[in-house]
């Protein structure tokens, strides 16, 4: 088993177990009678979020000299995501939850993983890939960041619903483009 594989092993576990989180809190979400669009938007992005990572990740597939460094911020960035689903999807939530009130509640600390995320990202990249800095996907990584922030500065449930939704455009957008487009995707 080489180094990449066994890492994969450790991801491959945190990524399965956060989709699944996410698909049940979607059918909890469609269940509820309280629910938020906001949370809707954001629990189908993290599910495309966590589709996009297990691709992502096979990009690492070619990197040779692996360290524990490197194995930590891969294992940071999957648990990050984890954390953010749980965050929004908790399994300890009631039938009966106000999906609005608890999104209000959370939407600064997830944003702010949002933040950390996009960050842990562009380094990722660089760092395990070798991506450079002014790679043309930095601009849809910027746009996550700015909205991201933008998440955690605005309060009102209206704005959030409307950044959710950008954010899940943006990032299928991306991938059409940066996966499907020869020359984009290195």
């Amino acid at each position: 088993m080489s180094h990449f594989e066994y890492i994969m092993v450790m991801v491959s576990i945190i990524q399965g177990l956060g989709l699944t989180l996410a698909l049940r809190g979607i059918s909890r979400l469609v269940r509820s009678a309280k629910r938020e669009v906001a949370v809707v938007l954001w629990a189908v992005f993290l599910v495309f979020l966590y589709l996009q990572n297990w691709w992502a990740f096979w990009d690492m597939a070619s990197v040779e000299e692996w360290n524990f460094i490197k194995f930590l911020f891969i294992s940071l960035y999957v648990c990050i995501v984890y954390a953010m689903t749980e965050l929004l999807l908790p399994m300890s939530a009631p039938q009966d939850t106000d999906w609005r009130v608890h999104y209000l509640a959370i939407r600064k600390w997830f944003c702010g993983l949002l933040v950390v995320l996009v960050f842990l990202g562009v380094t990722l990249s660089i760092y395990i890939v070798g991506v450079p800095l002014l790679h043309p996907y930095r601009i849809m990584q910027s746009m996550f960041l700015l909205m991201a922030i933008l998440g955690w500065l605005m309060a009102g449930v209206g704005v959030h619903r409307w950044i959710a939704a950008l954010m899940l455009v943006v990032l299928l957008a991306s991938q059409v483009v940066f996966r499907l487009l020869p020359g984009l995707s290195g």
